[in-house]
């Protein structure tokens, strides 16, 4: 009983409800505008891939970023692709607000079930499901709401 008690304790209440505030509000928006199904597959399709890009262990994205720079040519392309998606950002700087908190709520989850010492399976899941079931929970209570 009492180990329970502590797991419970530990669990990542605050965080998990600031992801699931942040997807909640990305699915009423996107339901607001009346999205195409086709937004919402990539809005889905996003969702699994940050979750999977949180999750992951970090020597494998550390891994990954290093190959980049292994060669001058890889690390041109590299930069002149930073330096383009660096002009989008600024441009649309007002959509990327809600991608930058949507990583950080994420990134905070991650951080507080790997002080938990769970597996990055067990993050992933725990990331993936919570996240899209708030972004159609938004969007069904956008859609409840505006029929009232």
């Amino acid at each position: 009983m009492r180990r329970n008690a502590i797991a419970i304790k530990k669990f990542p209440w605050i965080s998990l409800a600031l992801l699931l505030a942040t997807y909640g509000i990305i699915g009423w928006q996107l339901s607001a505008l009346e999205s195409h199904w086709i937004l919402w597959i990539l809005a889905a399709v996003a969702t699994v891939l940050l979750a999977v890009a949180v999750s992951s262990p970090w020597s494998k994205v550390r891994d990954g970023f290093a190959s980049c720079f292994k060669s001058d040519s890889k690390a041109f392309l590299v930069a002149v692709t930073i330096a383009f998606f660096s002009v989008v950002i600024i441009t649309w700087l007002h959509i990327f607000v809600h991608i930058l908190v949507v990583l950080s709520a994420s990134m905070l989850v991650r951080l507080d079930v790997q002080a938990t010492r769970w597996s990055s399976r067990q993050s992933f899941w725990l990331i993936a499901i919570a996240s899209l079931v708030s972004l159609a929970l938004g969007a069904f209570m956008h859609i409840g709401l505006s029929h009232i």
